[in-house]
């Protein structure tokens, strides 16, 4: 029989193997992983981590804040043991300040969560003030996260800010994380159906963000158009042509086939596979 310890280690080699496209369900991630390592200094930014083993925050707007985008990692069906294991480790469900996903869903004050604002920009995080919500230095100094997956961006397209302008902010976040030992997850964007080469711009742009800094990168946008195609934003999207679309199914199964039907679902989905690749190659390896 194995020990506790050869389980972990085991499930953590299968929620390893899912985030690279060979498990069961959904498959993993299906974009293409980086070209460069991040597994490297982000090793070296995890060893100034000092706080609670596990609190992986979501920072976000209203794609962030919506309840069904943490409904998979609060309560999704169809699990696999890996990535229990890995939701347990994050606080999943304890409903607390070490609990991310909570602090993603649950109501702050109007129209915000604990992390997340609707209609806020990347600039509007930086200083804080929008609903209430502080400051992101402030924000990371109550929480102090030892993952992170940000992604802001939709309400700066919406308000047409110019590219450089956008990603200098988000590059300021990015810096305000890794100094706290924080490890940080950058994601793309999903299509902004009004403002669609935009968006095209902006994800480039985050792309190469990730690599100059050498972090970890969710490539949302990569991952829709891999797993739905030429359909993508007819799957993915609400009627509006910005937020997600639920369908019925934000907690699972994570099927190939619900994976293709689903925004929510499948954000909800990559945001845990993710969070596992990034544990097992940085936090469970330095």
């Amino acid at each position: 029989m194995l020990s506790y310890k050869s389980l972990l280690r085991l499930m953590l080699c299968v929620g390893l193997c899912a985030g690279m496209g060979f498990a069961q369900e959904g498959g993993g991630l299906k974009a293409p992983a980086e070209t460069y390592d991040w597994a490297t200094p982000m090793k070296e930014v995890a060893k100034k981590f000092s706080g609670t083993q596990g609190v992986y925050l979501l920072v976000g707007d209203s794609i962030t804040y919506a309840n069904p985008n943490t409904q998979y990692c609060r309560y999704g069906q169809g699990q696999s043991p890996a990535e229990k294991a890995f939701l347990k480790w994050a606080h999943a469900g304890e409903k607390n300040d070490s609990d991310g996903f909570h602090l993603a869903a649950a109501d702050a004050a109007g129209g915000r969560s604990h992390t997340a604002v609707s209609g806020i920009r990347a600039d509007e995080s930086l200083k804080g003030g929008k609903a209430g919500i502080p400051a992101l230095d402030a924000l990371i100094k109550k929480y102090n996260p030892q993952l992170v997956l940000y992604m802001l961006g939709t309400n700066d397209l919406s308000g047409n800010r110019p590219v450089a302008q956008y990603i200098a902010d988000v590059e300021k976040a990015m810096d305000l994380f890794l100094a706290n030992g924080t490890v940080p997850i950058l994601s793309t964007l999903p299509p902004h159906k009004h403002r669609l080469e935009a968006c095209e711009a902006y994800n480039t742009a985050l792309r190469q963000l990730a690599e100059k800094k050498k972090i970890p990168l969710l490539d949302l946008n990569a991952e829709m158009k891999a797993r739905a195609g030429d359909g993508y934003m007819d799957a993915y999207l609400d009627k509006d042509g910005i937020h997600l679309s639920v369908n019925g199914i934000a907690a699972g199964p994570a099927t190939e086939e619900n994976l293709k039907k689903s925004g929510y679902l499948l954000r909800g989905y990559t945001t845990v596979q993710k969070g596992m690749i990034v544990k097992a190659q940085v936090l469970d390896a330095k």
